[in-house]
């Protein structure tokens, strides 16, 4: 079993995509996808026990950890360049987690070659419109009327203290104080180098073309 390497692959569009890789490739391969505003960090703890049975691939996605902000961000080019991950890892059948952002990412993979899914993983992701509470509420609007002040509405989410409260929202205090090396600090930091920031809006408008395929999905 090759333990956790972090690696780099040049994309056919000319940016960087950052991904670490543990495990016998021979084993079942499984995908990881992070969220918002995370990277492949996300799962640091839960690799090494996964490659005991798994070939593990667990991407940074474009503008985000430590891969290239993509020329023009959206989910349909952040799955094709996950795409191009696993091809040039020769990836067959796979299983799939998905999580928040990665969701939109790793169901659009799945669809477009469900032959190669063996199994999907979700956490905390939308695939219907019962997902929508009324926090999505300014989000919505934001996708029908898309000004700047509804915009800024639809992202209250792109501050430090919200970077923070994904890790530590509706804990005990006892609870978040054992979450080892406070994580939104350096997530924080990447989501603050140049272009981030503009990825993550374009990121949060594009999301009602993943919204818009809830119509053909069943609420579960």
């Amino acid at each position: 079993m090759s333990p956790p390497a972090q690696r780099r692959m040049r994309l056919s569009g000319g940016t960087e995509l950052a991904y670490v890789t543990a495990g016998d490739p021979s084993n079942p391969a499984l995908l990881l996808l992070h969220g918002f505003p995370s990277s492949s960090r996300t799962f640091r703890d839960v690799i090494p026990g996964l490659a005991r049975v798994a070939y593990v691939i667990a991407p940074d996605l474009p503008g985000h950890g430590q891969s290239d902000v993509p020329p023009t961000p959206s989910f349909a080019g952040i799955s094709e360049a996950i795409s191009e991950l696993l091809a040039h890892l020769v990836i067959g059948r796979r299983f799939i987690y998905v999580h928040d952002w990665g969701t939109a990412v790793g169901l659009q993979i799945a669809m477009q070659a469900p032959d190669l899914v063996s199994g999907l993983i979700i956490q905390n992701a939308n695939a219907h419109r019962t997902g929508f509470g009324p926090l999505w509420d300014a989000a919505l609007k934001f996708w029908s009327e898309p000004t700047k002040e509804n915009e800024a509405a639809a992202t209250p989410d792109l501050t430090f203290e919200f970077t923070r409260e994904q890790y530590t929202g509706g804990l005990p205090e006892e609870v978040a104080a054992t979450i080892k090396g406070e994580p939104w600090v350096e997530d924080w930091r990447v989501m603050n180098l140049p272009g981030r920031m503009e990825t993550h809006r374009a990121l949060i408008a594009d999301y009602k073309n993943h919204a818009a395929r809830f119509v053909r999905s069943p609420a579960i």
